[in-house]
Order: C-alpha cells, then sequence, then structure tokens
C-alpha cells in the first residue's frame, strides 16, 4: 500500500507537537530524510512522493524513540561541528556549537606558530576536536586519547571521514598514562581538552536527553566538576613545550575556580577566560612558562 509522504511526515511532526519536542517540524524532515535516505530538502523537490506501509512504520518508530527522550542526533547518526558533518551514537557525548569556542582559540594560536604543530588532544570522544584542528590546520600532528575503546572507534570512523587519520595517532587510556612508554611521544606545542565537568551530584537532575543518553564518563567531572582539571594542569606539565599552550573548556561558573588552579602550580603564565556567544565563560587558556 502506498501512502502519501507529506501526510505521513505531518503526521509524524504531529506526534513530536504532543510530546512537546522542539523544532518538531524539523525533526519530523530529519528523521524522514534519514529513513529515506536523502536529503531533508529533497522532501521538498519530489512531487506528490509516496512512501510504502514499512517505510511509514519505521518512520513511526523513529519518531516514537524520539519522543522517549533520544536525542535527534543517536538516531540519525550525525551532528555538525566546526562545519563539518560527525557520526556520533550513544558510545560519545554529542558535540555541541560551545566547544567550537575552544577550537576556534587554538586554531587561532597555532596557526601563527612556524612549521609543524603537534597537539594533544585529551579526552577526544568523537574526534570532534581532534579532527577539526587537523582539518583547518595542515600543519598540526595530532595525538588523541580517550580512555573508551568505543569512543576511539567513533573518532577513528570521523578521522577517515574527513580525511585526515594520516594525521591523528588515537591511544587508549586515562588522560596522559597511554604517552608513558608510547614510542612516539614527545613534547607538544598545545594540549587541548573538553573534559567531564558536571558536579557527580548534579547528573541526575539533567535533562533526560542527557542523563539518559549520553555516556556517563563524559559528563562526571567529580564532587565539584573540577577533578579533571586539576589532573590537566599537573601532570600536563611532563608533556607540554615551555611556551606551549593549555586550552581547556569549562562549565558554567568554573572559569574562575580552573585560573585559580593553573595559578596554584605556578608554572603558567597569560592565563586567560574567553567567553562564548552566550557571554558565558567557557574558555580557560594559559602558556606555560
Amino acid at each position: 500500500m502506498q501512502l502519501k509522504g507529506m501526510e505521513v511526515l505531518r503526521k509524524g511532526q504531529k506526534i513530536l507537537e504532543c510530546h512537546d519536542v522542539p523544532s518538531s517540524r524539523l525533526e519530523a524532515e530529519l528523521l524522514m530524510a534519514y529513513m529515506l535516505k536523502c536529503q531533508r530538502h529533497d522532501l521538498y523537490l519530489m512531487r506528490d512522493w509516496k512512501i510504502d506501509g514499512a517505510q511509514a512504520q519505521r518512520f513511526f518508530d523513529l519518531i516514537y524513540r524520539r519522543c522517549e527522550g533520544c536525542p535527534i542526533q543517536y538516531i540519525i547518526n550525525k551532528q555538525e561541528f566546526m562545519g563539518l558533518e560527525f557520526y556520533v551514537d550513544q558510545r560519545v557525548l554529542i558535540p555541541r556549537a560551545d566547544t567550537e569556542i575552544l577550537v576556534e582559540h587554538v586554531i587561532k594560536w597555532a596557526s601563527q606558530e612556524e612549521g609543524s604543530v603537534r597537539i594533544l588532544d585529551v579526552g577526544t570522544g568523537s574526534g570532534a576536536i581532534a579532527v577539526s584542528l587537523a582539518f583547518f590546520l595542515p600543519r598540526a600532528r595530532i595525538t588523541a586519547v580517550d580512555i573508551s575503546a568505543g569512543a576511539l572507534a567513533v573518532a577513528r570512523l570521523n578521522a577517515c571521514r574527513h580525511g585526515v587519520e594520516n594525521r591523528i595517532v588515537f591511544l587508549e587510556g586515562d588522560l596522559f598514562s597511554p604517552l608513558y612508554g608510547h614510542s612516539g611521544a614527545q613534547l607538544f606545542d598545545v594540549i587541548v581538552s573538553n573534559p567531564p565537568y558536571i558536579p557527580t551530584q548534579e547528573i541526575e537532575g539533567l535533562e533526560r536527553h542527557i542523563r539518559d543518553y549520553e555516556p556517563r564518563i563524559a559528563l562526571d567531572g567529580g564532587h565539584d566538576g573540577l577533578k579533571f582539571y586539576s589532573r590537566l594542569a599537573r601532570e600536563g606539565l611532563d608533556w607540554l613545550k615551555v611556551g606551549g599552550l593549555l586550552a581547556v573548556e569549562v562549565g558554567y561558573g568554573q572559569a574562575r575556580k580552573v585560573k585559580s588552579i593553573l595559578e596554584s602550580t605556578g608554572c603558567y603564565v597569560n592565563i586567560a577566560i574567553q567567553e562564548d556567544l552566550a557571554g558565558i565563560e567557557r574558555v580557560v587558556s594559559a602558556i606555560r612558562r
């Protein structure tokens, strides 16, 4: 049985609206395009397009999965970041636009350096930071570390998707631990990280689509949310060149505390805080003394 595609699409939109899913029209279009393996605009270029009953059922299955709270990025397996399309699934945190501020800061700093630039991305997740830096900095050589084998598999896929896999080395382990004893390990010009920074006790209060779907290991920053910043500041001293850049993303209200952590080491200068587009202090950076 053939069904009118636009009617099915509108019904899906209505279901999303009834479940208070924001941007219901857009999301219904994205889910339909994903199911049909076409671009969203193709839905409006085809005249009187039709789908069969099995296709309609698959579409509504996607709709109801979204209504249950699953982020649409995990359903359609993609998220745009820095103008690039990344594959994502529940093994990795969904890249956010806020993190683009961090990447742009590193690109600006590294572009002023002469010759090749060695960058370490700690906690690479989907590879959004590492792949974007490799894509926009052709002279960069990047090492990307993550404790999750599943996340590294996603990051490798994204590196291959954007043709930068030959300039990124992926290592599995906790923060800097896989660098020790690694034959290719050297000091880095840049250490960049978007670490977990949600205080443990606040995770249960997060919105359902974050709390129930995104990997807890990528969210939990310890009792005060600052656990990883202390480690990055101190352990990173073994791996950051003198004059090198340390740049991290921080959560709401954490920037001044992270700055204090860096100051307490006595090993960093030019400690700066950068705001995101919403005026929230989002990036803390410093130069190795």
